[in-house]
C-alpha cells in the first residue's frame, strides 16, 4: 500500500498535509490534483509527497483524480513548501499561487443508483428513503443540491448518507463549471470601401463632423481593424461618435476574444 501527503483546500488545514491511502486502481504522482474526503466533505487537494508509510495510524482513501497529469512539478511543490514555511502561510494558499486559473472551484456532488440497488431488499427502508431511491433511479444521475432544494439540506444529506452506506447509491464529484469567461474587447472596422470612406470623411470635414471623419480616416489605414480603445485615445472621441457611424452603416463594431496579460502596463 502506498500513501500520499496531501495539501487540502480548506482553511482548517493551515500548514499541514494529511495522509491518505492510494487505492490500487489509481496511479498518483507528486503535484497531482485529487479528490479527498475531509470531514463530512470531499475537497480538492494537491499531492505533496508519496510515502510507503502513513504519518497517522488510520487513513482514508483518496477519492479520485481531478487531472490525469500533475499540475505542479516537484520543483514547484518544493517552492510552495518553502513559501509556506518562510511566510507562515497556509500551505494550500502557497500551492494555489502556481495552479491554473479556475482550479479553486467548489465541489459539486452527484448521486446515482448503484448496480446492486435493483436486486437489494428494500423492506427495511423508510417510505421517504424508498421515495428518494425511486426518484434517483428515474432521473438517473442527480445533483445533491437538487435533492437539498426539494427535501431540505439536513434531510437530503442524511437520507443520501444512509442509502450510500447501504450500497444502494453512489456519490461522485466534479468541480463546478468555470465562471471565468474569455476577455472580449470591441474592435472597429470599415463597413464600406476605403475609397468611399475617404470621400465621406472629406464631406464630414466640410460639415464640421470632424470626429467622425477622423475615425473613418483611421480605419482606412493599413491596420484595417483597430481596437476601440486605440481609436478613442487617438481620435479623442466618445462612444457616441462610433455609435453614430455604426448606425449609418459606415463602420462595424465587433467584440473579439483577446489574451489576458496580467503584466500589461508593467515596464519589465
Amino acid at each position: 500500500m502506498r500513501y500520499a501527503e496531501v495539501s487540502v483546500n480548506s482553511p482548517i488545514a493551515q500548514r499541514q498535509t494529511f495522509s491518505y491511502a492510494i487505492p490500487a486502481n489509481l496511479d498518483i504522482e507528486v503535484g497531482q490534483a485529487v479528490w479527498v474526503p475531509f470531514g463530512s466533505k470531499t475537497l480538492q487537494g494537491i499531492v505533496i509527497k508519496l510515502s510507503p508509510f502513513p504519518s497517522v495510524e488510520e487513513t482514508k482513501d483518496i477519492g479520485g483524480v481531478i487531472e490525469a497529469h500533475p499540475l505542479l512539478s516537484p520543483a514547484r511543490v518544493s517552492l510552495a513548501l518553502w513559501l509556506s514555511n518562510r511566510y507562515l502561510s497556509p500551505l494550500f494558499e502557497a500551492v494555489a499561487l502556481m495552479l491554473p486559473p479556475g482550479f479553486e472551484r467548489q465541489t459539486l456532488t452527484f448521486i446515482s443508483s448503484s448496480s446492486s440497488a435493483g436486486s437489494a431488499d428494500l423492506s427495511s427502508l423508510s417510505a421517504e428513503s424508498r421515495q428518494v431511491l425511486d426518484q434517483i433511479r428515474d432521473q438517473g444521475r442527480t445533483s445533491l443540491k437538487d435533492l437539498e432544494r426539494r427535501l431540505g439540506k439536513r434531510k437530503a444529506q442524511a437520507l443520501v448518507t444512509q442509502l450510500v452506506n447501504r450500497g444502494l447509491l453512489t456519490r461522485d464529484y466534479e468541480p463546478e463549471p468555470v465562471k471565468v469567461a474569455p476577455k472580449r474587447e470591441p474592435y472597429l472596422s470599415l463597413g464600406i470601401t476605403p475609397a468611399e470612406a475617404g470621400k465621406i470623411a472629406a464631406d464630414l470635414h466640410r460639415k464640421h463632423g470632424n470626429k467622425q471623419a477622423v475615425v473613418l480616416e483611421m480605419l482606412t489605414g493599413p491596420a484595417g481593424t483597430i481596437p476601440w480603445a486605440v481609436v478613442r485615445e487617438k481620435a479623442k472621441c466618445t462612444r457616441a461618435v462610433v455609435d453614430a457611424l455604426v448606425r449609418k452603416g459606415l463602420i462595424t463594431l465587433q467584440y473579439v476574444a483577446v489574451q489576458r496579460d496580467p503584466l500589461a502596463g508593467y515596464p519589465i
